[in-house]
């Protein structure tokens, strides 16, 4: 177990393989366990890093009153230089990948590339985008704790944007009893600080500075609304590539690890000869 110092708190990481490094975020209540059986493969070509965010898994809470995405844009930043990686590719999943693009907009020249799976950007494209954003924000997210509550919610998502859109729960456990962990369990105070970070980023504006920053947006055949945020993407920056994963949710890492793993090995290959 190995853990590191990162703006005031005791930060649990893995890492292993050699290469080009790539620093791994997950998404909102999850912990690293969710990429660490799917992204092993590629530890043979690649140095994989990933990490707990601030008030999840075996990082664990900390003494802030509030989050916000900045908060872990410093956390993230804070880690880099703590394990002193030079420039590594940011990887991130859903809250992983928001967090990634503001660290891209804030420290472009920190990371060689980003790498955001099923992440919105803060805009809404549709009147349906919103209402989803809000109904997340308010009611999805802080009922997660809550098996009994959120196995109705997942219910109610399925009724509104069919069964492949929802978390496959008992998929994403056989992950954790494979790498030998249990379902981190989130005090309430914590899932409300998560909470905020989320909320405040879909209030918030990017300053475009990761405009030269090369990005892949891969996003699930069957998630709503982020095939918008795509072509809004390829519009603005001057190097984005984006991909529909095929049979998949916005568990996407769950549903088809296969293709994220080649579309990233794709994408850093050609980053690599071009750059």
């Amino acid at each position: 177990m190995s853990y590191v110092e990162t703006n005031g708190i005791q930060t649990y990481y893995e890492d292993d393989g050699d290469g080009q490094p790539i620093v791994v975020l997950h998404g909102a209540t999850a912990d690293h366990q969710v990429w660490a059986e799917q992204l092993q493969p590629l530890t043979d070509d690649y140095r994989v890093i990933l990490y707990d965010l601030r008030g999840h898994g075996k990082t664990g809470g900390s003494a802030l009153n509030r989050y916000t995405v900045d908060t872990y844009v410093d956390d993230l930043a804070a880690f880099i230089e703590a394990l002193d990686v030079n420039r590594p590719t940011v990887l991130g999943h859903s809250l992983g990948g928001m967090i990634g693009y503001a660290f891209a907009d804030s420290y472009p020249e920190r990371l060689s590339d980003l790498i955001a799976v099923g992440a919105m950007t803060p805009e809404n494209f549709s009147t349906p985008e919103w209402a989803f954003k809000t109904a997340y924000s308010r009611v999805i997210l802080p009922l997660m704790g809550n098996e009994r509550i959120f196995n109705a919610t997942v219910w109610a998502q399925q009724k509104l944007f069919g069964a492949d859109s929802t978390v496959d729960v008992d998929e994403l456990q056989q992950i954790r009893e494979a790498h030998g962990c249990k379902r981190p369990e989130l005090p309430a105070s914590e899932r409300s600080k998560i909470l905020s970070a989320t909320r405040e980023y879909f209030r918030s504006s990017w300053s475009w500075q990761l405009s030269g920053v090369p990005v892949l947006l891969l996003y699930g055949e069957n998630e709503p609304f982020i095939e918008s945020h795509a072509e809004y993407l390829e519009t603005r920056l001057a190097d984005c590539r984006t991909a529909e994963i095929p049979g998949a949710s916005h568990n996407a890492h769950v549903d088809n690890p296969e293709f994220i793993r080649a579309r990233i090995r794709e994408f850093l290959e050609t980053v690599d000869e071009s750059g």
